[in-house]
């Protein structure tokens, strides 16, 4: 059977129909699985943390090491509190642990088990010609040595409580060095993190108390970013995660950079005209030709795009009819 020329017709255009929607469903899926850009245009850039770093004891500051706007690894010391006295002292509680050390040995726990010794031997070979030829050796004789044996005894226990004593003080000794030598951390102050110094609250000569801070450590790698987001583009409860960028006009040439990130949290309170706060953290770079100047600097203004998932892009709700 021969198909005519208008079935034939009709059924290519059913295959191009088909072929357009199948066209068209795929699009919709390719746009529905990979979500959209969300741009913001309200964004605050901040340091990712800032630390005032305190002064752990009081005293006086004798030395300084650090200035604003130097950049400075954790670790480092940022401060040193006059600490003359308290080397002395240590310097003094080294000696006693020292004397202790000496102290506990096992010299005179040696001569009394030798002492012993001797005096057992000594006693045993009474008895032996004792036993041999009755009277030989006076009773009073056999009493001393019985006793001389009893006192070697004796001796031997002050010996090994002696040495215990020695051990107690030892361990007092190294006790009293180990405070003061957390004592001495404590005076020197170090930066928890690594950043830039961004304020020195004390100079060298002044008192400080403890807890005061001696300066402010701000860390630079990482920046945040707080924004304001319509929560109508983005589904507040599962954005935590996303990946975002920032882009900017660099000041001193004129050229366009971008930074990329996460979103960390979107706070839980709605602000007016359904908006939301997004905030965000900026692994920042540095210059090409001068690493120790950082790309983005907190107080910058950017724009930022989140990049948004089928999960957390708003769709538009469908009514039925009926």
């Amino acid at each position: 059977m021969k198909i005519g020329w208008p079935s034939r017709r009709r059924c290519g255009i059913r295959l191009i129909a088909a072929f357009v929607l199948l066209c068209a469903l795929v699009d919709v899926s390719a746009q529905t699985s990979t979500g959209a850009e969300v741009d913001v245009q309200e964004c605050v850039v901040r340091f990712a943390q800032e630390v005032q770093v305190p002064a752990l004891e009081t005293g006086q500051v004798a030395e300084v090491t650090v200035a604003p706007n130097d950049m400075i690894e954790a670790g480092v010391q940022i401060a040193r509190l006059d600490d003359r006295s308290l080397l002395i002292r240590r310097h003094a509680s080294m000696l006693r642990r020292d004397l202790a050390k000496d102290v506990l040995d096992d010299l005179d726990l040696n001569y009394a088990k030798l002492a012993l010794a001797e005096a057992k031997e000594e006693l045993e070979t009474s008895r032996s010609i004792q036993n041999d030829v009755r009277g030989a050796v006076p009773l009073s004789q056999i009493r001393k040595l019985n006793l001389a044996v009893e006192r070697g005894e004796l001796e031997v226990e002050q010996a090994k409580k002696r040495g215990r004593r020695a051990e107690v003080e030892l361990d007092l000794r190294e006790a009293d060095l180990s405070v003061m030598d957390d004592q001495l951390r404590h005076l020197h102050v170090e930066s928890p993190i690594s950043g830039v110094v961004l304020e020195v609250n004390r100079s060298e000569g002044e008192w400080i108390e403890k807890g005061d801070p001696i300066a402010t450590v701000a860390r630079i790698d990482r920046l945040h970013v707080h924004a304001l987001i319509d929560s109508e583009q983005i589904s507040p409860a599962a954005c935590r995660g996303l990946r975002v960028s920032v882009h900017w006009t660099d000041p001193s040439d004129g050229v366009e950079r971008s930074l990329s990130g996460r979103v960390l949290s979107v706070d839980p309170q709605m602000l007016p005209n359904g908006r939301l706060r997004l905030h965000a953290e900026i692994v920042n770079g540095t210059v090409e030709k001068d690493r120790s100047q950082w790309l983005l600097r907190p107080g910058a203004e950017v724009r930022m795009k989140v990049y948004t998932s089928a999960a957390t892009a708003k769709k538009p709700s469908r009514s039925l009819k009926r």
